[in-house]
C-alpha cells in the first residue's frame, strides 16, 4: 500500500468507539476490540503501520461482563513475583469484584501482536467499571462516520421460524414426540435411518457422476 494515504489527516485521525459491556461475553467482545485497536475494520489497514490505522476504544460497565459456562469458578488469573513461592492466583469471580477492568484488558492484550506496538495499542484501550468516564469531550467531538462502532448492551437473538422453515429443517417429515421413553427411542431410530438413507442416495449420485466422466473402454477386434 502506498504511504501517501497516511499523509492525509482525514484518514489517519483516530476515531473513538464506545462499547457497553453489559451482557457481552469476554472472548467475543475482546476480538472486536482488538480489531478496532489495530484498525483492521478500515480499508486503509496496513499491518506495518498499525499505529496510524488504529482507533481508541472506551469500554463501559466492565463489571457487567459475562463468561460462558463455569469460567467464573474455573478460570484463574496468575501472577508471579519472581521469587520462590511468589505465585498468586485469583478466580475470575473474585477478580470481577476486585478489578473488573483487568478481565477485559487481559483478554484484549492477549489478542494483540507480540511486538513493540502492543504497548502503544494497549494505551488506547480505556476500560471503566461503570458509565462514568473522563472521555466525554473526545467522544462528543468524534465525527460521524460509518467506521464508528457504538455497541450497546448484549441482546440475544430471538428466532421465530416459520412453518416452511421447520419443514425444511426436519427434511420433510413430521415427528410426534410423546412423554414415554419408547417414543423417544423410536424418534432417534427414525432420524438415524433417514440420515443413512440420504447418505446412500448422495453416494449413489456421486458414483453415477464419476462413471459418466470416465472414458468408455470399447474393445475393437
Amino acid at each position: 500500500m502506498s504511504r501517501a494515504i497516511f499523509k492525509n489527516p482525514l484518514t489517519t485521525s483516530p476515531l473513538w468507539h464506545v462499547i457497553d459491556a453489559t451482557g457481552h461475553h469476554v472472548g467475543r467482545l475482546a476480538t472486536k476490540i482488538a480489531c478496532l485497536l489495530r484498525g483492521k475494520h478500515k480499508p486503509i489497514y496496513d499491518k506495518s503501520a498499525t499505529l496510524q490505522c488504529g482507533d481508541y476504544v472506551v469500554v463501559l460497565n466492565a463489571q457487567k461482563i459475562e463468561f460462558t459456562g463455569k469460567k467464573w469458578d474455573q478460570k484463574l488469573y496468575r501472577k508471579h513475583s519472581g521469587y520462590p513461592g511468589g505465585l498468586k492466583e485469583i478466580k475470575a469471580k473474585d477478580m470481577r469484584e476486585k478489578n473488573p477492568e483487568h478481565i477485559i484488558r487481559h483478554a484484549v492484550m492477549g489478542m494483540l501482536p507480540k511486538n513493540d506496538s502492543k504497548i502503544y495499542l494497549g494505551q488506547r484501550l480505556k476500560v471503566y467499571e461503570h458509565l462514568q468516564n473522563p472521555h466525554s469531550g473526545q467522544i462528543a467531538k468524534t465525527p460521524s462516520s460509518s467506521l464508528t462502532v457504538n455497541m450497546g448492551p448484549y441482546i440475544p437473538e430471538q428466532l421465530n421460524p416459520t412453518d416452511e422453515q421447520l419443514k425444511e429443517y426436519f427434511a420433510g417429515y413430521k415427528l410426534k414426540i410423546d412423554d414415554t421413553d419408547e417414543a423417544f427411542s423410536m424418534v432417534e431410530t427414525k432420524i438415524k435411518s433417514h440420515k443413512e438413507k440420504l447418505k446412500k442416495e448422495r453416494r449413489l449420485l456421486r458414483l453415477k457422476r464419476v462413471n459418466e466422466l470416465k472414458p468408455l473402454n470399447i474393445k475393437t477386434d
